[in-house]
């Protein structure tokens, strides 16, 4: 019987994932906790209950971010929207600062080791080190 709950558990905490993936930062912090305490109180009283059941009682998570979306006022929807492409800017600034410091350590790397495409030598050759046969050869 253990095991039946164990997956009811490892159902219900997928789905509070799923929910908590379909709601905006602000919304997993205020909603999430409420939606947990009400399908722990749900399961409280039916011990039976699958996860099925608590979707049918609570909802998809897509309802979910539906109904929260639909309670925002136009300020806060575009609140969040500023608070996602400013994540989205961190995150491309942080991807262009790595690469930039990979190709400064493969270029330093290269300039050390000799092995790419940086002259790390200067050869002269004056016209008495070259003969008309050498030249053929080449």
């Amino acid at each position: 019987m253990k095991s039946k709950e164990n997956d009811v558990q490892t159902e219900i905490e997928t789905y509070f994932q799923q929910i908590a993936k379909a709601l905006p930062r602000e919304g997993r912090k205020t909603l999430l906790p409420d939606i947990r305490a009400g399908v722990e109180s749900y399961l409280a009283e039916n011990p039976e209950a699958g996860i099925d059941d608590v979707v049918s009682y609570v909802g998809t998570p897509e309802d979910i971010a539906a109904e929260y979306y639909s309670n925002l006022d136009g300020g806060e929807i575009t609140k969040e929207i500023k608070v996602g492409r400013k994540i989205a800017v961190i995150v491309l600034i942080c991807l262009l600062i790595a690469a930039l410091i990979f190709a400064a350590v493969i270029a330093t790397d290269m300039m050390i080791s000799g092995n790419g495409y940086f002259v790390t030598e200067t050869y002269v050759i004056s016209t008495s080190d070259v003969t008309p046969t050498d030249l053929m050869y080449s």
